[in-house]
């Protein structure tokens, strides 16, 4: 884009007429990882003040710099590239991000819910991929007012595609989202109990979900899980006509059978097509049929296609399977809430050994004031369970250790996941089943990732 364009688009000002036509590829919020040429938008944010960074990102040959006009060091760079000064930058990225979703001919797929939008948009991807070749996905996890402008700058202009994950926080981030995401199918894959800080009941939550059809065209799809009651009858109140998914309820979409398959997961079948999901737990069928009934709903069709060959998996800590030597882990430790942690658990439980079964549990996040109780109750719901070790991580993850009355496990709290990465190869055995599930901030991959450094991975 000239910057010309740009100061228009973000009704910004361009410091210097001379590079009217100057051209930017790309567009960057960090500096580290910015590529010669590409746009650097200073953003102000909670925790650092992206101009501060201007002249890395100059140095490492930025093609200009979007920034606010109240930054006052901005004239020593005016005269080295283009500088186009805004009163808000993140405001402007979204403006310039809604602009060139304008600019776009693919249809878009847009993911939300409380659970699973992550592992169902990598699922989404797999199944558009057999059926259409410009595909583009969210890549990792940037799903907010940040991740999902830097998401669009990085569409290619033939995709054909694209499947967008979209997470909020507040009731009032949901709308932005919609109007730059512009989607053309909406799936919701649940509401639950997360980001109570903030929402305070699961009704909340899913009318903030549901914020995403509400700012949507009247004739875009609306697809919803059917076995998750108060989405429904919130759903109910916004529109009339949505499609749904199901495990075992009727449904527009649903799941006819599930047989377990020898390598973990399961063999699934929708509508006489049979997939291989190497996926444990009932939760990662829902994602699948989820999956299913958004590519359908978009107008494919998997009729020419041999769907056992199609390769699925789900983004890092989500679900995987990950072997070390004779020892399995189900590696789930990427976000977590209680809902979340009980499905987890009930997979986990469902998994056939003869070996001794390990958790390695972490506190759950952002759950407002009763956060203690739900930790209880997650040692409560452990209370008839057989399994060997207990290890909690973190201040929250001590109330599952003392309601769990489960019998004679041994039960070991830690403070933080690297003092337990320190001393876990002492805790395992090398045949151990092992579950690894708490919130992102808890960081438990460190305890994962020590593991796979000393073992042999497979």
């Amino acid at each position: 884009m000239r910057f010309d364009q740009l100061a228009k688009y973000c009704q910004g000002t361009l410091s210097n007429s001379s590079h009217n036509a100057d051209l930017f590829y790309g567009v960057s919020i960090d500096s580290r990882t910015l590529n010669e040429q590409e746009l650097f938008i200073a953003i102000n944010g909670e925790l650092q003040d992206g101009h501060q960074y201007i002249d890395q990102a100059i140095n490492k040959g930025a093609g200009g710099i979007l920034a606010e006009n109240s930054y006052t060091k901005l004239s020593s760079v005016t005269g080295s590239v283009p500088v186009v000064t805004v009163e808000n930058s993140h405001e402007a990225m979204l403006a310039l991000a809604k602009e060139y979703r304008d600019s776009l001919d693919a249809k878009f797929i847009t993911v939300t819910g409380s659970n699973g939008k992550t592992t169902t948009k990598e699922l989404i991807y797999s199944l558009l991929q057999t059926v259409e070749k410009n595909v583009f996905k969210t890549q990792g996890n940037l799903n907010n007012l940040f991740g999902v402008p830097l998401t669009l700058f990085a569409i290619d202009k033939k995709c054909q595609v694209a499947v967008l994950e979209l997470g909020i926080s507040t009731e009032n981030e949901m709308p932005k989202l919609a109007e730059i995401a512009q989607p053309d199918v909406v799936l919701i894959t649940n509401v639950g109990i997360s980001h109570l800080e903030f929402l305070s009941t699961v009704q909340d939550v899913a009318q903030a979900k549901l914020e995403l059809i509400k700012n949507a065209l009247s004739d875009v799809p609306l697809i919803i899980n059917a076995d998750d009651a108060v989405l429904v009858e919130e759903a109910k109140k916004v529109r009339t006509d949505f499609i749904t998914f199901s495990i075992d309820k009727d449904a527009d979409f649903k799941v006819e059978k599930i047989v377990p398959h020898a390598e973990g997961g399961n063999i699934v079948t929708i509508e006489s097509h049979d997939f291989y999901l190497p996926l444990i737990g009932n939760h990662q069928v829902a994602n699948l049929v989820a999956a299913y009934a958004a590519v359908k709903t978009l107008g494919y069709s998997f009729d020419n296609v041999n769907t056992m060959q199609i390769k699925f998996d789900t983004a890092p800590m989500r679900g995987q399977i990950v072997k070390i030597g004779n020892m399995k882990i189900i590696s789930d430790c990427y976000n977590a809430n209680p809902d979340s942690m009980r499905v987890g658990l009930k997979a986990f439980f469902e998994m056939k050994t003869e070996n001794r079964r390990v958790l390695i549990l972490g506190d759950m996040l952002e759950l407002g004031n009763d956060a203690e109780k739900y930790h209880r109750e997650i040692g409560e719901f452990l209370t008839d369970k057989k399994f060997d070790l207990l290890l909690t991580v973190g201040e929250l993850a001590k109330e599952i250790n003392k309601s769990c009355i489960a019998e004679a496990p041994t039960k070991v709290e830690y403070k933080n996941s690297s003092d337990l990465a320190d001393k876990i190869k002492s805790h395992l055995q090398d045949d151990d089943l092992v579950y690894i599930k708490g919130s992102r901030g808890v960081a438990l991959e460190e305890v994962l990732r020590t593991l796979q450094t000393s073992g042999e991975e497979t």
